[in-house]
């Protein structure tokens, strides 16, 4: 299991080039949905290996008494496993989500249409002019920072309560 969190001793910068040319093979380069693909696959190893150590957390009694009780596999999911998992899907959210909304080397690489890019290319090309604008990059800058400040502020709880899961008072 730990094989999968190898996958970050390789940067996401020298996967940059190899991403790129596969997202050219498949036509997919200049549309959005390389640049998902792209941090879908960045994330992955991460989030298989978070919900993995959760998951075996889970004990295994709890299919055992779902059994008893006549619960189908469907309900037993939704019923109890989900909500005892939904910090950890937080958790590992909050993570995926910070990480391509911070993503700008991808973003540059992949979506090079000035319909298509990203609001941090965006702010990176008001700086390659000769007289940036400064009043608008910080502007800009202060409201692109709100949604992953407000997307924290709103799982908060999630996070804080998967971090004391399991804890006994003594």
């Amino acid at each position: 299991m730990n094989l999968a969190l190898l996958t970050y001793f390789i940067p996401a910068a020298f996967l940059a080039v190899p991403m790129y040319k596969t997202m050219g093979v498949y036509g997919i380069l200049n549309n959005q949905w390389s640049l998902i693909l792209a941090m879908v696959t960045i994330a992955t190893p991460y989030s298989i290996w978070v919900l993995k150590q959760a998951s075996d957390k889970l004990p295994f009694e709890l299919d055992e008494a779902a059994k008893i009780d006549g619960a189908s596999p469907l309900q037993l999911f939704r019923l109890v496993y989900l909500p005892l998992m939904t910090p950890s899907l937080v958790a590992v959210g909050t993570y995926a989500l910070l990480l391509a909304w911070n993503e700008y080397l991808y973003a540059f690489l992949l979506l090079s249409s000035e319909r298509d890019i990203t609001l941090g290319v965006a702010l990176g090309n008001f700086l390659a002019a000769d007289d940036s604008p400064w009043e608008l990059l910080m502007t800009t800058g202060l409201l692109y920072a709100l949604p992953p400040a407000a997307i924290y502020y709103t799982f908060k709880r999630y996070m804080v309560g998967g971090l004391t899961a399991g804890a006994v008072k003594s």
